[in-house]
């Protein structure tokens, strides 16, 4: 094969083995090549101050899910390979106010190894789905995973779980 031919069937080689994608992710999606980030942070445009770290202990961005209002934003933060921590916070003037959600989780009956919690989606605004896989220590395959839906009560300014279910199928979401 001689210069030009060989390169088009280069270049269609390398186009073969890219993914593709059934949707273009939305300016707030994950970012794909995190290769050359060396830190990922919400920034007050008005202030042009640091809000917070949106950066998990590996050096990846964590998956920011916005209400519909955007005046919410939640997020999980992975701060050692075990665990991951929801964390959530409220617009308020021209700065975001976190709110303490350490008790944001279903309380799970056995040893537990590893656990992850993390938002799905904000079924409205103040409202939201969040899921929880749990690894028990003993590997026997009774690993849990679970969807539970936490409110914000204005009155306490927490967030109080209204509803939970123990998802049996399939890998968790996000996990795939």
């Amino acid at each position: 094969m001689k210069g030009p031919l060989r390169w088009a069937l280069f270049a269609w080689f390398l186009a073969l083995n890219q993914p593709i994608d059934a949707q273009e992710p939305s300016k707030f999606e994950k970012i794909r090549d995190t290769s050359l980030i060396t830190g990922v942070e919400l920034i007050s445009l008005s202030s042009k101050k640091t809000v917070m770290d949106l950066q998990n202990y590996d050096g990846s961005a964590a998956r920011v899910i916005w209400s519909s209002d955007s005046n919410w934003l939640a997020f999980s933060s992975s701060s050692g390979p075990r665990v991951s921590d929801t964390y959530v916070y409220r617009r308020s003037g021209d700065d975001f106010s976190e709110f303490k959600t350490e008790n944001l989780q279903v309380d799970v009956k056995g040893d537990v190894r590893n656990e992850y919690v993390r938002p799905i989606r904000w079924v409205k605004p103040g409202v939201l789905l969040l899921e929880q896989y749990v690894i028990f220590r003993g590997g026997d395959g009774k690993d849990a995973t679970y969807q539970f839906t936490a409110s914000f009560d204005e009155k306490t300014a927490k967030f109080r779980i209204i509803s939970k279910k123990r998802v049996t199928s399939g890998l968790p979401h996000g996990y795939d």
